[in-house]
């Protein structure tokens, strides 16, 4: 099956337009130089290729970095696997997953002044059932354990990672100081929300192909 092909300016589109039907406003960031940026970064990372015309750019099956580990944990591991909360929302089906995180304190601290957003970190695993792994090193520097609130299971887990991320980059969500970019002020259920736009926009599962 061919894969489909985008254009550069109907993303920009498509995003603006998610953007403000769900009460945003227009930022003063390019959003062409910034779309420029992530379309060369999810390239590098092999969910994109360039079909040689300018703007226009074409869907791949995105590339599994565990597909040859082994199946078995290391008894020399010392990483640690974050459990799913009982309440979290999970759905779709697929050889991989992404998920949405966060720190109780975060939550509670946005509870008691009001806010409806806290940080909330949006990753990746190969893994369906969305075990995610941290070391004790990483571990020592979390401020308590964190939360697992949304897992979505799919075939094409770095793609739908990155478009979410896109998403909430273009609705001015990303916290710019936290280590690393993939941590957002958001919410489960907004989180949710977006990768039911993706999926319903981009023809549900056509775009997993």
């Amino acid at each position: 099956m061919p894969k489909p092909l985008f254009r550069r300016s109907e993303l920009i589109a498509a995003v603006q337009e998610y953007h403000r039907g769900n009460g945003g406003v227009d930022g003063k960031a390019d959003l062409t130089t910034a779309t420029k940026r992530a379309l060369s970064n999810m390239a590098r990372d092999g969910a994109i290729e360039s079909t040689g015309v300018p703007g226009i750019w074409r869907w791949l099956v995105a590339p599994d970095p565990l597909a040859e580990a082994p199946t078995g944990l290391d008894p020399e591991d010392d990483s640690e696997e974050l459990d799913v909360a009982e309440d979290a929302i999970e759905e779709g089906e697929g050889s991989g997953s992404v998920y949405a995180y966060y720190f109780p304190g975060y939550k509670k601290l946005a509870d008691l002044k009001g806010d409806v957003r806290w940080p909330i970190k949006i990753g990746m695993t190969s893994l369906s059932r969305a075990s995610i792994r941290i070391t004790d090193q990483q571990r020592t520097v979390m401020p308590e354990e964190p939360v697992v609130a949304y897992v979505r299971r799919t075939d094409t887990p770095l793609k739908l990672e990155r478009l979410m991320q896109a998403v909430l980059f273009y609705r001015g969500q990303q916290i710019e100081d936290a280590p690393g970019t993939e941590w957002f002020n958001s919410n489960p259920n907004e989180v949710r929300e977006i990768v039911g736009w993706i999926f319903q926009s981009s023809g549900d599962k056509a775009w997993e192909s």
